[in-house]
């Protein structure tokens, strides 16, 4: 059992579950102002159906501040949208570059990460629902320190590496294939936008490839040895606040628990780019995005039409 998400079929509903047991069991947990992952609910959140039919949306977002700074006030770094089956154990992770030029209700057009800054998770929430079409669930808004932290205490995560990257700037340096990486690596993989000509796109992918890694290696451990369990959970007490109830908890985390590594897509919104006023922004392919966003949303897969390339080559 375990989120941004999270959160997720993904490190951050692992950690989010985490964080309110461990708050039952009377050991302290963060605070919203000092949280490395906050978890709240869009529209009450989730309410399940008997069938099981009904897909669970998070959105996922990992925000620009830095220490001192407030997490849910600042720009948006990256932006997933994941969508779960419960019944199938499916799920889509769709990444949004953080510079597409959107509508922002009520605020004009704007990169869709300054949506997080003016106006918060609820704003964002609102912006992503307006511009693509899916209901959002829960949102999970993450911190640079939060991810670290939590990647270290479950003893660092398996990712795979799709080519070389040798970055100063994000601090990367890998080479290719299957590489235990601990909390600083993590971000700076996930963050590296010069070895990818794709930029801002490619990080986006590299963002859900944490998320895989984090869904894979729980589900792992756990079937292997139950008592991993409560290392995630020690992970997630010191670095999340969460609303949530136990029951969306429990929820969550055995739908995270049922979840298939084979039936997870990971994708990003297609699009180029272009200037506006001056800003470097992604222009997205609207109908594209969309139908992406109508597709996963129905049962937490894509039908081959609706599959954008990988824009690093290596989906």
């Amino acid at each position: 059992m375990t989120r941004r998400v999270l959160v997720v079929a993904t490190l951050l509903i692992a950690w989010v579950a985490g964080s309110t047991f461990g708050s039952i069991a009377g050991l302290p947990a963060a605070n919203a102002r000092t949280a490395g992952v906050v978890i709240g609910r869009a529209h009450g959140g989730y309410t399940p159906e008997p069938s099981g039919r009904r897909t669970i949306t998070i959105l996922a977002v990992g925000s620009d501040a830095r220490l001192g700074q407030d997490p849910l006030r600042s720009r948006a770094d990256s932006i997933h949208v994941i969508f779960l089956q419960p019944r199938k154990g499916q799920a889509v992770i769709v990444g949004i570059p953080r510079d597409s030029w959107v509508s922002i209700p009520g605020h004009g057009t704007d990169k869709i990460n300054a949506a997080l800054a003016s106006g918060g998770p609820a704003r964002l929430v609102e912006t992503v629902e307006h511009n693509f079409g899916a209901r959002i669930d829960y949102w999970a808004v993450t911190s640079f320190w939060g991810i670290a932290r939590m990647v270290d205490a479950v003893g660092g995560l398996r990712v795979r590496i799709p080519f070389e990257m040798h970055d100063p700037f994000s601090g990367s340096d890998f080479h290719r294939g299957l590489r235990r990486l601990h909390g600083k690596q993590v971000l700076a993989f996930a963050r590296d936008r010069h070895s990818v000509a794709s930029g801002d796109f490619g990080r986006q992918e590299n963002g859900g490839r944490v998320f895989e890694a984090a869904l894979v290696q729980f589900r792992k451990e756990y079937r292997r040895d139950p008592s991993r369990l409560l290392t995630w959970i020690a992970a997630g007490v010191r670095n999340m606040d969460t609303e949530l109830s136990v029951d969306e908890l429990v929820r969550l985390a055995f739908t995270a628990s049922h979840l298939r590594p084979d039936r997870i897509r990971n994708v990003v919104l297609p699009g180029g780019t272009g200037s506006i006023g001056g800003l470097s922004v992604v222009t997205l392919s609207m109908s594209a995005a969309r139908a992406i966003f109508s597709d996963a949303k129905t049962d937490g897969a894509l039908r081959p039409g609706n599959i954008p390339r990988s824009p690093t080559g290596t989906g």
